[in-house]
């Protein structure tokens, strides 16, 4: 934060800035999915950044409630500067297709504290980007990152209530009150499930939860001890016991299926039936007493690059969407994205400010190719770093009342 607001003053890019600070996490199952700090200025930003609570965890779906966030600045935040400002998202996640109604009423209240209806989330960047130049910073984690991520919200549910893991485990996680029941069918056709918890084969339902609605990250799991699997085919599914939210729609579930020490993931959507009528097969598996007899591919879809980068490139411009190898490197990107955008700066001259400043030639290279786009779109000059960089251009660009960032 010094670094951010300090540049910004000492080198030009805004004049008389005002930052606010928000934390985002996932409305359909976090306690605290949205955290917003008053527009401030110099130390005040100190006590708005002591008041936010990072809550990690999630949903495991690979989606955070970016849309939300975008909201409630379009259209709750009173903004007065007289030029746009700059928005930056940083994360590494997707963000829902619509604007819940029902989480704008119970989390954001106001005077339509009724229930709205819900807003395509296309709609309300759209909105945003009529009050500030919106950029998502994207750092790149890479594939296994992102797998354990997922495995770690599964592994966290199942130490929380004690499920426990052997040669066949099956366990089910999802994101609201509803009662989402996790089945399996071993070979022997004696199937495992609320109603029939212990079998004689040796399944067990070691984890039930939800029955009354009581939690927005409910786990359940179906194992067999080391040694107890019998071999053959499995089946796994799911239904949907009870609705315990309004409205009933449909939602995400992940089942994750350990067999014989390899896990696989699949994901699927719960329709808006009941009981027997939602039934939902997930998958058969062979279980050999050594591998897995049947070739399954692990479901991370949600956690993509490319398709979350695809998502955010569909409601900003693909300028705008600034990709990292190095998340200490988010500052030097936003600034440059503002030096950039305002004016104040080429990209040749914004690369002369971070070398005067001590970056390495690393890091100037990364900023170089992460701004390159931008830096075409607004007709600048592209600088290569290599040798000595050309001098920065002139600080005279257009003056603003107030820069909101």
């Amino acid at each position: 934060m010094p670094m951010l607001f300090g540049q910004i003053m000492l080198q030009g890019y805004l004049e008389d800035p005002a930052i606010s600070f928000a934390a985002i996490g996932d409305a359909t199952c976090d306690q605290a999915p949205l955290q917003v700090g008053n527009f401030a200025t110099g130390t005040a930003l100190d006590g708005w950044l002591t008041k936010l609570w990072l809550e990690e965890g999630g949903g495991g779906t690979g989606r955070e409630s970016y849309e939300l966030a975008a909201f409630y600045y379009a259209r709750r935040a009173v903004v007065t500067g007289r030029e746009k400002g700059y928005f930056f998202f940083t994360g590494d996640e997707g963000f829902y297709p619509e604007v819940s109604g029902e989480q704008v009423a119970r989390l954001l209240g106001g005077p339509d504290a009724a229930r709205s209806p819900d807003v395509p989330s296309r709609d309300v960047f759209a909105e945003l980007a009529r009050e500030f130049h919106v950029f998502f910073v994207y750092p790149k984690k890479g594939a296994d990152k992102r797998r354990g991520d997922i495995d770690a919200e599964i592994a966290a549910r199942l130490r929380r209530e004690g499920g426990k893991t052997g040669d066949v485990r099956v366990s089910l996680i999802w994101n609201n009150k509803n009662d989402l029941d996790l089945h399996v069918v071993p070979p022997s056709g004696e199937e495992v499930y609320y109603a029939h918890k212990n079998t004689r084969c040796g399944g067990e339902l070691d984890v039930d939860m939800n029955v009354r609605g009581d939690s927005t990250k409910p786990v359940e799991n179906i194992y067999w001890p080391a040694g107890g699997a019998p071999r053959g085919k499995y089946r796994v599914y799911v239904q949907n016991y009870a609705f315990h939210e309004r409205p009933q729609a449909p939602y995400d579930y992940t089942v994750e299926v350990y067999v014989a020490g390899t896990a696989t993931r699949y994901q699927g959507r719960m329709s808006s039936n009941v009981k027997a009528e939602s039934n939902q097969t997930v998958c058969e598996f062979e279980f050999t007493g050594a591998a897995p007899g049947v070739s399954r591919e692990a479901v991370y879809a949600s956690y993509d690059d490319t398709k979350i980068l695809s998502q955010w490139g569909e409601v900003l411009p693909r300028e705008n969407v600034l990709v990292l190898d190095d998340s200490k490197a988010i500052v030097d990107a936003m600034l440059g994205a503002i030096a950039l955008a305002s004016g104040r700066r080429d990209l040749p001259a914004y690369l002369r400010d971070m070398q005067e400043r001590g970056q390495t030639a690393e890091r100037l290279e990364q900023i170089r190719g992460t701004l390159a786009a931008l830096g075409e779109k607004a007709g600048l000059a592209q600088a290569h770093v290599t040798g000595e960089l050309p001098p920065p251009s002139p600080k005279s660009g257009p003056k603003k009342k107030r820069g909101n960032v």
